[in-house]
């Protein structure tokens, strides 16, 4: 049969290889919306019978392919065949940047070394399907790196290629997504076009018409489009008469080409500049003068300073006017009166900042802060060309150096300027990308190891005393609060991340004990417990480096105890498939590294998080500690009695139960915990602090905790007397 319409649309969201790219929102959806206006019998000159769409997470590089080939070795000179990708590309390590491929879920990079045929390559689709198809081809990728596969069209050995092509970016390019579109931007005026606003005067939508039609959107910068002489006859879409299909010219003819920039992520072309901006910021904040926490008065100083810009102003804009608030020494409002001209409600006012221009002035105006009809504003006035031209990431970048104190910590302000940029723009260049990640370790690699100590209680005062230590990560050795925020920053950047940390915290939590243990009071080391994520033990790498720590700090596997957040849910990424249920899935991981390393695991925050209850029985536990929070529950009693119930059954072997936070501020009593048949508790309760040395308790604090399991304080807790009375203080 000839005349037939073939189209294979392909859109992954999320596949199980990220490296470092975060995941997507719209290319499943963008693949489906294309699929449903070529098959849409209003306008869609194709039978839905020949539309193939490869969407979500069992999408296979195996059927897209299989499906491909089809349609190429049938084909007949009066075929037409589009393809569409939305997704991610990879370019293996081995590949030295020549081969790259269109990723889909079960794309396994590992084995690409040894069959790189295993996934959707580039060269494949070039080679044996679009030159191989008869008829008139046409493909659109609206994924990173897609303009590498125009090298490969231009090769005079191919005369051109015999199909046409319209991609979205440069070779080390990114698509971009935009949330307010719903869509990729390509793809939501691809699909505009479609739709009849790239129409000739018949009503016709051919791919000559569709490219000139993106073009002209002022996408900056711009797609990239190579039409053959038969695109401009061959309809996609159509409301108009018959649709004329022409047959493709020889190959032996160089069709005529139209070229132009590819589409980029904004960053991408600035990536040089911010990396220099950020550079500048780093030296401005080691300035003598601004040593230590930054004041508020200070940042303008010092903003100036990094930018090399006239004047710097912090203005308060609200219904009734503008106020300068601070600014530098040269900053007169008087002289930039003119330029400040808003229309915008300031309850409203949602832009990222605007450039107000004369004959003579530049002012640059970024909102930093928003609340009750006020704005914060920086004016940055005279800034260089150079600092304008980045525009949007720029914005962001002097948005988030204002609320991060770089004079305190270089180093952790620039990885909070990073990931402001990474959440706004959705990726960054690999340049700035491997830069946050150096940093990332060399901050983590900096941070300090503090011990907790879980008590064991009871009425006696024989029965008290340290069951073992939970490692706590801390900025430094004087520093009572865990550094919170940059160790949650991982999650934000994706598995690598937060593999890493959970590696640099477990090899210096274990170095660190065995120092303190070799100077402690104890001939054997107590148990000690390190917190991991549910994603690092997925990880082989980390289980090699926790067998390699183990052995280099001589301590022996089943006196360490890994614990596994609550918040941490255990379940697949979006395009990975695990072979059985997630509980089932993990504990057999679990099983394999007690087994293989000799570890203990134990179950943190319970009470927070996810599906408690069947995390605690399904699990291979050996402790269970319970979140501070429930001790606050009107059912604490009955909560804390069915913990214990399911530490307990016989099923399983019996499990510790640890009740953590438990201080004077604590609604439940030692002597009710205890009646649970609770002996473990820790916090601050016990009069020891998370230092980096290890101790036995103090005999004053062993005497009033059994006092306090006896119920001696009539039930209630009292406040502990003496000089080491610690606030209350949750370790990371």
């Amino acid at each position: 049969m000839t005349d037939k319409r073939y189209a294979v649309v392909v859109g992954v969201d999320d596949p199980a290889i990220r490296a470092a790219l975060p995941p997507l929102r719209y290319a499943a959806r963008d693949a489906e919306c294309v699929r449903d206006l070529l098959c849409d019998p209003a306008i869609g000159t194709f039978d839905p019978a020949d539309v193939e769409l490869f969407a979500g997470p069992y999408t296979s590089a195996a059927a897209v392919k299989t499906a491909l080939r089809r349609i190429a070795l049938h084909s007949d000179p009066s075929d037409t065949l589009l393809v569409y990708f939305a997704g991610h590309t990879l370019t293996p390590a081995w590949s030295l940047g020549n081969d790259f491929y269109l990723v889909t879920p079960d794309l396994d990079e590992a084995a690409l070394g040894d069959d790189p045929d295993a996934g959707l390559r580039l060269s494949y689709l070039h080679q044996d399907v679009l030159e191989l198809f008869a008829g008139a081809a046409t493909l659109i990728l609206d994924c990173c790196r897609s303009g590498s596969l125009l090298g490969r069209h231009r090769d005079p050995i191919g005369v051109g290629g015999r199909y046409s092509a319209l991609t979205v970016s440069a070779r080390d390019g990114a698509a971009r997504e935009d949330p307010s579109l719903g869509h990729g931007v390509l793809t939501h005026h691809l699909l505009a076009g479609l739709r009849g606003a790239a129409a000739d005067s018949t009503g016709r939508v051919t791919f000559e018409t569709l490219s000139r039609y993106v073009l002209e959107r002022g996408l900056d910068p711009e797609p990239t489009a190579i039409v053959q002489d038969w695109a401009t006859t061959t309809a996609l879409t159509s409301s108009g008469p018959e649709l004329i299909i022409t047959t493709p010219l020889p190959v032996q003819r160089v069709p005529e080409q139209v070229e132009v920039l590819p589409l980029e992520n904004p960053i991408d072309r600035h990536a040089t500049a911010i990396a220099g901006l950020i550079d500048r910021l780093s030296r401005a904040a080691r300035e003598p003068r601004l040593s230590g926490t930054m004041l508020r008065a200070d940042r303008v100083h010092y903003l100036r300073a990094a930018t090399g810009a006239e004047s710097v102003a912090l203005l308060e804009y609200t219904a009734t006017g503008i106020t300068t608030i601070d600014a530098t020494a040269r900053f007169d409002q008087a002289s930039v009166q003119d330029l400040l001209h808003f229309t915008d409600d300031p309850s409203s006012l949602e832009w990222f900042g605007r450039i107000f221009r004369d004959t003579s002035r530049t002012l640059l105006c970024v909102p930093v802060s928003r609340s009750d009809g006020t704005v914060l504003l920086l004016a940055v006035v005279d800034p260089p060309q150079a600092l304008v031209a980045m525009g949007q990431p720029m914005a962001k970048v002097i948005e988030t150096i204002w609320r991060t104190d770089f004079a305190a910590s270089p180093a952790e302000a620039e990885i909070q300027v990073l990931t402001a940029l990474r959440e706004t723009f959705g990726r960054l260049p690999n340049p700035l990308y491997e830069r946050c990640f150096r940093l990332y370790r060399e901050v983590l690699e900096s941070f300090r190891i503090v011990f907790q100590p879980v008590v064991t209680i009871g009425p006696a005062v024989a029965n008290v005393g340290v069951h073992s230590y939970e490692a706590l990560a801390r900025r430094s050795l004087d520093e009572t609060r865990a550094p919170v925020a940059m160790l949650q920053i991982a999650r934000i950047w994706g598995d690598r991340f937060v593999v890493e940390r959970d590696k640099v915290i477990l090899r210096t939590a274990l170095r660190s004990y065995a120092e303190a243990n070799a100077a402690g009071p104890w001939d054997e080391p107590k148990p000690v417990s390190v917190n991991v994520s549910v994603r690092a033990l997925l990880n082989d790498s980390y289980v090699e480096t926790l067998r390699v720590a183990i052995a280099e700090a001589g301590l022996t596997p089943s006196a360490v105890t890994l614990e596994i957040s609550e918040q941490d849910p255990i379940e697949p990424r979006d395009g990975e498939q695990w072979p059985d249920e997630p509980h089932a899935y993990f504990h057999k991981r679990l099983a394999a590294i007690a087994r293989d390393v000799g570890v203990a695991f134990a179950v943190d925050d319970f009470g927070t998080g996810y599906a408690s209850l069947s995390r605690m029985a399904e699990l291979p536990l050996t402790q269970i500690k319970v979140d501070r929070a429930i001790l606050h529950h009107p059912q604490a009693l009955q909560e804390l009695s069915l913990v214990v119930s399911v530490a307990r059954d016989a099923s399983h072997t019996p499990r510790v139960v640890i009740v953590e936070g438990v201080d004077d501020e604590s609604p439940l009593t030692l002597r009710q915990i205890f009646e649970r048949k609770i002996k473990h508790v820790q916090g601050y309760i016990t009069r020891e602090p998370a230092a980096p040395r290890l101790r036995r308790l103090r005999p004053e604090a062993r005497k009033e905790i059994a006092a306090r399991v006896r119920g001696d304080d009539g039930h209630r807790p009292s406040r502990l007397s003496g000089e080491d009375v610690f606030p209350l203080q949750r370790g990371a």
